[in-house]
């Protein structure tokens, strides 16, 4: 009987000892900042989700407890746009002080992942800030009209910039290949369109995180996502590849594959007709809202640039032919669309199109520039080349 009682009393201790093990508290302290109430939110896939509220007392004091069984990333925000991320490990006792009047200024005891989190995106401010001066910068050149000596030199400190951004990020996923920050900063972006991690062979680092994640946190839902968004990170990353095949078509023809194919009139429009312009050959669908919302989005640069020399020749992938053109007339494209069944699939396979939309910015016919450039990385290109 004795034997029963200390076993069932050795298993009730152990089931506490677990559960003390999985929870965590969070405390801490606002400046400045009573009697008003901060919210823990859990951040999924792709938005986050209030899970508690706590009210701050009149000494600026708060506190949230919870229970989880393996790292997860958390918001402590005051409203939807001011927040701080953090990363809570099961039995972590976290101690924060905050400013309310710089939400950013804040130190933490008791939660490294929190801490790796606060210095990935610290850094990263710090680096849009430095880019967002050299735009400015750029900008105030141009007016001015500096020598070309001088514009050169701000693009080269923008790509500085860039570089060491990137250098540091691969620095912090090497040495934090086992915590889920890595996962941040593999997805970090220096704007709205474009990764810090953008080279081909960044993919390295993209296998290396997902391996060592899977094995640690496989019950996880960001390394789950991460695993199965292995395969369309890397067809990003494939650019390089795409670049030497297009290449090596280059070298053999002295240019770039011709397309000819029918305009919305009938008439037959070529692609080696443009030779001596910047064009963005674009690979697109009526039926794919991505192609259509990207359209959009061109027509601005189109206006700005079309008569300095940019033009763009759309090779349609549509079925039918009818819903083409009056998606042209109904978005009111201006630019040459060319569409013919067989001809388009043509086009596609020889220019290696997997997805819509698929964009190449060529110069003079044979030079590619950029694979998928987005908007703002496209004006740039034609900035540098039309200025």
């Amino acid at each position: 009987m004795i034997k029963k009682i200390v076993f069932v009393l050795a298993l009730s201790i152990a089931f506490i000892a677990c559960q003390n093990e999985n929870r965590f508290e969070i405390k801490g302290t606002f400046e400045r900042l009573s009697d008003s109430t901060v919210y823990l939110n859990e951040m999924g896939l792709s938005n986050s989700e209030v899970i508690d509220s706590s009210r701050i007392d009149n000494g600026g004091d708060f506190s949230f407890k919870g229970e989880i069984e393996y790292p997860r990333f958390y918001q402590l925000a005051l409203s939807d746009n001011e927040f701080i991320t953090m990363l809570i490990k099961p039995g972590e006792e976290v101690t924060l002080h905050l400013n309310s009047d710089n939400l950013y200024d804040y130190t933490v005891q008791g939660s490294p992942g929190t801490e790796k989190v606060k210095k990935l995106n610290r850094r990263l401010r710090q680096t849009r800030d430095k880019l967002d001066s050299l735009e400015n910068l750029y900008s105030q050149a141009r007016k001015k009209e500096a020598s070309q000596k001088r514009l050169n030199e701000i693009n080269q400190s923008y790509r500085e910039v860039l570089n060491h951004q990137r250098d540091s990020s691969i620095a912090f996923i090497l040495d934090n290949k086992g915590s889920l920050a890595s996962i941040m900063a593999l997805y970090q972006k220096v704007d709205d369109e474009n990764f810090v991690l953008y080279k081909n062979q960044d993919l390295q680092y993209i296998k290396l995180v997902a391996d060592s994640l899977k094995e640690k946190y496989p019950q996880s839902e960001h390394v789950k996502s991460l695993i199965a968004d292995k395969d369309r990170l890397m067809q990003r990353y494939k650019n390089l590849e795409v670049r030497n095949k297009l290449s090596k078509m280059s070298d053999k023809a002295g240019s770039l594959p011709d397309i000819s194919l029918p305009d919305v009139s009938g008439d037959t429009v070529s692609f080696s007709d443009l030779n001596n312009k910047m064009v963005l050959l674009s690979f697109w669908s009526s039926t794919n809202n991505d192609c259509v919302e990207r359209n959009l989005r061109l027509k601005q640069v189109y206006q700005k640039y079309h008569n300095k020399g940019f033009e763009i020749y759309q090779v349609s992938l549509d079925k039918n032919k009818e819903r083409w053109n009056k998606a042209i007339n109904f978005d009111e494209l201006p630019w040459i669309n060319v569409h013919s069944t067989k001809g388009s699939e043509y086009a596609a396979k020889i220019y290696n199109v997997q997805e819509l939309p698929t964009d190449y910015l060529i110069k003079n016919g044979e030079e590619l520039i950029a694979k998928n450039p987005g908007i703002k990385e496209l004006e740039r290109h034609l900035s540098r080349a039309f200025n």
